[in-house]
């Protein structure tokens, strides 16, 4: 009866130190024309967060979107739905950046040389 006891406890120890899994699944995270687009899904009629400033509500069937004019500074986001938290790293957050870097209208024009004087 020893062993099956032991057995028991080393059961119910193992299954406290498993991570929970997250109610939190997101299906799209990305930054594109100025807008930070977060969409996923949670628990039905969840309240979601997104980096603790926006706010909105899961639908009947826990679905979210969140379409913010917003980049996050670091390229992540974290969302929240009551005790549940995830991150997320945004696409094309660093790739806008790359690009406004390397457009034509982002370069200032061309300095003319100076003239001399004789």
């Amino acid at each position: 009866m020893r062993p099956l006891w032991a057995a028991a406890v080393i059961a119910a120890l193992l299954a406290e130190t498993l991570p929970a899994s997250a109610a939190i699944r997101i299906t799209a995270s990305r930054y594109e024309n100025g807008q930070l687009i977060i969409e996923g899904q949670t628990s039905p009629n969840a309240k979601v967060t997104l980096d603790g400033k926006y706010h909105t509500t899961a639908d009947g069937g826990g679905r979210f979107k969140f379409r913010e004019s917003y980049k996050p500074v670091t390229c992540m986001s974290d969302i929240t739905a009551g005790q549940d938290a995830y991150s997320t790293i945004v696409t094309n957050c660093l790739l806008d950046d790359a690009a406004a870097a390397l457009s034509p209208a982002a370069k200032s024009p061309p300095t003319s040389p100076s003239k001399a004087t004789r």
